[in-house]
């Protein structure tokens, strides 16, 4: 309801890239999805659509290196005990012994 012109725009590509796939019966993935807007930025009619898919295209790939960047692993040692560990290191406010 409060969403900006640029944010209802980008659900709309977003969601046009998805019923390509979905008509094209192609599988629904970030590389899918990513290969679709950018086909639609090619093929744009006017320069703000085309800038518009290319904006979309760099938030899913920032979106993407933060969420890789937050996955977490968690081990077990030879005792049963678990340890987690994630790609970010240690927080800041854990002391280090």
């Amino acid at each position: 309801m409060y969403r900006s012109t640029e944010e209802k725009l980008t659900d709309k590509l977003i969601g046009e890239a998805v019923v390509s796939l979905l008509k094209a019966k192609n599988p629904i993935s970030t590389d899918r999805l990513i290969a679709q807007l950018q086909f639609m930025a090619v093929n744009a009619d006017n320069i703000n659509r085309k800038s518009a898919c290319e904006r979309v295209i760099n938030e899913i790939r920032h979106n993407l290196a933060e969420k890789r960047a937050q996955i977490s692993y968690e081990v077990r040692d030879v005792d049963n005990v678990r340890h987690f560990f994630n790609a970010q290191g240690p927080s800041d406010d854990q002391k280090k012994h």
